[in-house]
C-alpha cells in the first residue's frame, strides 16, 4: 500500500513503483487521530521521564523487533548532533520503531540529511521533525571561534562551518554567548527545514508536519523547546 503522502515526492524517489511502501498496519504507527502537536507533546513527555529517571522496564525486545520487520512508522524524526552524550532514543525515552534519527555534528541539515527527513515524512508518514541541539556543542563552538577570528576551519570541518556560520553570524557580531549561538543554530536549522521544498515545506505549511527544535542540557537531561 502506498502511503498517501507519496504524491508529494518527486519521481526521483521512485515512490510510484512502491519501492518504499510500508504496510498500513505497521505496529508502531500512531493513532490516525494524533495531530503533530499531540505527537510533539508525546516526545516532550518522554523527555520528562528521562529527566525524572522514569524508564520503563526493557522487556519483550525480540517481539518488538519482530513487529517492525516488515515496515516502520516512526511518529517523529530527530536531527541531533553526533555528540556521544546526546542519544535521542534515551533523551525522549522511545524504543524500536518510534524515532527516525539522523545525527551529524552541529545538527544542521545538508542535502543528505534533508533527504533522509523527507523519507521519514513520505513514505513513512512521520509528522514531527525535531532538531535537537545541545549545550556546549563543539561544532558550534568551533564555527563561532572561526567567525570571530576570521578564519576557515581545516579540511572537512569547513563543511559544517559553511552550514552553521550564516545562522550564528549575528550572534557572533553582537558578541553573544556560545549558548546563544547554539540556540540560533537550532532555530536556523528549523527554519531551513520548514522552508525545504518540495516535501517538508509543503507538508509544514499545510499543518500536516510540525518542525520544531530544542536544546538538550547535559547535566539535567532536560530539553528546552525553542518556539
Amino acid at each position: 500500500m502506498e502511503c498517501n503522502r507519496a504524491a508529494f515526492l518527486t519521481g526521483s524517489l521512485a515512490l510510484a513503483t512502491g519501492a518504499f511502501a510500508r504496510p498500513a498496519d505497521a505496529a508502531t504507527a500512531p493513532p490516525a487521530s494524533a495531530t503533530p502537536e499531540m505527537l510533539l507533546g508525546q516526545l516532550m513527555a518522554g523527555n520528562k521521564r528521562f529527566v525524572d529517571n522514569d524508564f520503563p522496564a526493557i522487556s519483550r525486545v525480540a517481539e518488538k523487533r519482530e513487529l517492525v520487520v516488515e515496515g516502520q512508522a516512526p511518529f517523529a524524526a530527530v536531527l541531533s548532533c553526533a555528540d556521544s552524550r546526546v542519544i535521542p532514543e534515551l533523551v525522549f525515552v522511545q524504543t524500536i520503531g518510534q524515532l527516525f534519527v539522523t545525527r551529524v555534528a552541529g545538527n544542521y541539515p545538508d542535502a543528505l540529511v534533508t533527504g533522509s527527513l523527507e523519507y521519514a515524512i513520505a513514505p513513512l508518514g512521520t509528522t514531527v521533525v525535531f532538531v535537537l541541539g545541545h549545550e556546549g556543542c563543539g561544532a558550534v563552538k568551533a564555527v563561532y571561534a572561526a567567525i570571530k577570528g576570521k578564519q576557515q576551519l581545516p579540511e572537512h570541518l569547513s563543511a559544517f562551518q559553511h552550514l552553521i556560520a550564516p545562522g550564528i553570524a549575528d550572534v557572533v557580531a553582537a558578541r553573544g554567548s556560545i549558548e546563544e549561538a547554539i540556540e540560533a543554530n537550532v532555530r536556523a536549522a528549523v527554519t531551513a527545514l520548514r522552508n525545504s521544498p518540495p516535501v517538508i515545506a509543503k507538508e509544514a505549511s499545510a499543518g500536516r508536519v510540525r518542525v520544531a527544535g530544542g536544546v538538550y542540557h547535559l547535566r539535567s537531561g532536560a530539553v528546552t523547546l525553542l518556539q
